[in-house]
């Protein structure tokens, strides 16, 4: 990216809010920053399932003694210094093992070095300099522009030699993100600072607020807590000497009553460490044989007290000597997971996304992202609060689930179900094939059906980013629905009718018209409630250059949150604005009739594959867009002006829920 198009990133952009800070009272200018500040929060929201990949992978190289090293310059370097100089008093990680590099070198931290941001070959030489371990070395690159040679040097040799390499930038698109060497790339768009083009303000901060989850959720992963007790602390001031006191007290009985003085002499015999004291004194072993418990459980504190055979407080762990039903619903937003013991839902997990379309090439990923879904709605069924080691979640994955389905958005493309099955199978330890159900995430939408209405033809209408309409006959021989015909579902590129996505698309088609006759002078009333309000959701001020900085928002890519997603996310405002305005208004209608007339018409046309009359079918109704009542009642009064009227109708809120419960029919 050249200098000559800094002036169209998100952090150069100019704040609508404060173009007259300097002339606001003292009072006022404060709220105004305050409330600008107060923005930066939700910046981070969309980042999280990249934080949290961030994370994982993190886990296992730091819990090895891997490196983490931050790379920055300015502003960006010193807090990764800052980050990184917190660690080891905090969680007693090694010195050395997190490492902060600034452009310019330790000089700058004080005092700018001008120029030094601009030498990417200085990057490289420094990231030379360390020896870096690729398999074990992690690289984070901060750069709040997505531009700074010097960082883009430091992640391009990294990259090379084969580390695990993060980002963290405050716009999209950026040049790291662009570069392709970068694996987990986080791009919270704080927006336009309260002075133009100062990063360390929100900049600054939304920086700090990703710095602080990935070094504390790595730290969390690696056993550095106990619940939320730092329990691996390094009582290196008065302060902290004070807190290993307090946490003893509060998590060992055998501490309550003990003196500070008795305590401190515990702590001592314990090298300072905090969880072999509370280990210590909970077992009454010696510190040698305390040290051993921690080196087989990894130095995590939980698994040490359990194999200890003397937790504290901690509730039994269930043993998975009761087979449970599991379904999961596969979907390209997130994972969800409920478990049932025959007779009510009893666990409930999540995890990150999982579409087979997305990660044809990652199949491992899709199986992993399966497994902490399973994992994590078993460990709410079981009720287990303390940490398990891998092998033991393995053992459990492989003896609870008596009967598993799985429903995968993209699982219809050739040959993937022949791949995943096998593997799934083993992963849950399920013998018998018909054991295991796998099928397109849609197809969990059947389990919805009453059984008081028998086993009638099923339509399915979803309407979530995008729309499609199926329908399912019963299938005799296989005691379930299968599908037996499908109308739309094209994907956005082509517009699926009705769905959020093209929803989104006609009004910021409306929206940069409206912009375009404000430049050209053609609209003098400053633009529609719509127009607004789209604007105002993608973060753009209403000015001359209204389109460009639309446009520019619109197709700023983000791991998290895509074009597609940033398009659709306008299909809410749209429906909110109903009532209000005429455009959005006549959009939802005229798409909500196209879905109803044409997507699911074709399906209930006499002459279409499988026909049942709509009267002896029931329909099912999904996605995130049948959750509103706007849209839902704009769809129930298309039915009626089609004439088409359902045995019975079902919204489903939850697809896993439905599924695990008809698991147990």
């Amino acid at each position: 990216m050249d200098l000559g198009t800094l002036s169209q990133l998100q952090t150069e952009g100019v704040n609508p809010r404060t173009v007259h800070i300097d002339r606001m009272s003292t009072l006022d200018m404060c709220t105004v920053i305050n409330a600008d500040d107060q923005k930066v929060p939700e910046s981070v929201v969309p980042c999280l399932p990249v934080i949290a990949g961030a994370i994982d992978a993190l886990t296992p190289r730091v819990r090895q003694g891997g490196r983490v090293i931050y790379v920055g310059a300015g502003t960006s370097g010193r807090l990764g210094i800052l980050d990184a100089s917190e660690i080891p008093p905090t969680f007693a990680a090694p010195r050395g093992q997190f490492v902060g590099l600034i452009a310019g070198g330790d000089a700058a931290i004080r005092e700018a070095q001008e120029g030094a941001e601009d030498d990417e070959k200085a990057g490289e030489d420094e990231m030379k300099s360390l020896n870096l371990n690729p398999e074990l070395d992690s690289i984070i690159g901060i750069a709040s522009s997505g531009r700074t040679p010097y960082v883009l040097g430091c992640l391009a040799f990294a990259k090379r030699l084969g580390c695990v390499t993060i980002a963290i930038v405050c716009t999209v698109p950026s040049a790291i993100g662009l570069s392709g060497n970068v694996d987990f790339v986080i791009s919270p768009v704080s927006g336009p600072e309260v002075v133009t083009g100062s990063t360390r303000l929100k900049a600054g901060t939304v920086t700090k607020l990703v710095l602080n989850m990935l070094s504390t959720g790595t730290m969390i992963r690696t056993g550095k807590t106990y619940g939320n007790m730092m329990v691996d602390l390094v009582a290196s001031n008065l302060k902290l000497e004070q807190r290993s006191r307090n946490i003893l007290r509060r998590l060992s009985g055998k501490c309550q009553s003990s003196s500070d003085a008795e305590l401190d002499t515990l702590l001592a015999r314990c090298n300072s460490s905090v969880k072999l004291a509370i280990l210590v004194a909970e077992s009454g072993e010696s510190v040698e044989t305390c040290q051993g418990y921690f080196d087989a459980a990894g130095g995590v504190l939980a698994n040490a007290l359990a194999a200890i055979s003397k937790p504290i407080e901690q509730k039994p762990i269930s043993t998975a000597t009761q087979k449970f039903a599991l379904c999961i619903d596969g979907g390209g937003t997130k994972c969800a997971a409920a478990v049932t013991d025959g007779t009510k839902i009893v666990g409930q997990g999540s995890a990150g996304p999982c579409n087979l379309t997305d990660s044809i090439g990652n199949i491992d990923a899709v199986i992993a992202t399966l497994l902490d879904t399973a994992k994590a709605a078993l460990k709410d069924a079981l009720q287990i609060d303390v940490e398990q080691t891998e092998s033991l979640w393995k053992e459990r994955l492989q003896t609870s689930f008596s009967s598993v389905w799985i429903g995968l958005a993209g699982i219809d493309r050739a040959g993937l179900e022949g791949v995943l099955a096998p593997k799934l199978r083993q992963a849950f330890g399920i013998t018998h094939e018909k054991d295991l159900q796998l099928t397109n995430d849609v197809d969990l939408l059947t389990a919805g059906v009453p059984q008081s209405l028998g086993t009638p033809s099923v339509l399915v209408v979803i309407a979530g980013t995008g729309s499609v309409a199926m329908r399912y006959k019963w299938a005799e021989d296989e005691q379930r629905y299968a599908r037996s015909a499908r109308s739309g579902g094209w994907g956005h590129m082509l517009g699926d009718q009705g769905g959020g996505y093209t929803i989104g698309m006609k009004a910021i088609q409306h929206s940069l018209g409206v912009f375009e006759d404000i430049t050209l002078g053609l609209d003098k009333t400053g633009g529609d409630e719509l127009s607004k309000a789209v604007a105002e959701q993608l973060g753009c001020q209403i000015s001359e250059s209204a389109s460009i900085d639309m446009l520019n928002n619109i197709l700023a890519q983000n791991h998290s949150q895509g074009v597609k997603a940033r398009i659709a996310s306008i299909a809410p405002v749209v429906l909110d604005l109903m009532d209000k305005n005429q455009t959005a208004s006549a959009i939802v209608s005229s798409q909500v009739a196209l879905l109803v007339g044409e997507t699911l018409g074709r399906l209930v046309k006499p002459q279409a594959t499988d026909y049942h009359p709509c009267e002896a079918s029931v329909l099912v109704l999904a996605g995130g867009l049948m959750k509103n009542d706007r849209y839902r009642a704009t769809f129930e009064k298309q039915l009626d002006s089609h004439g088409l009227y359902f045995r019975g109708t079902v919204v489903v809120e939850d697809a896993a829920r439905s599924g695990a419960t008809y698991l147990t029919r």
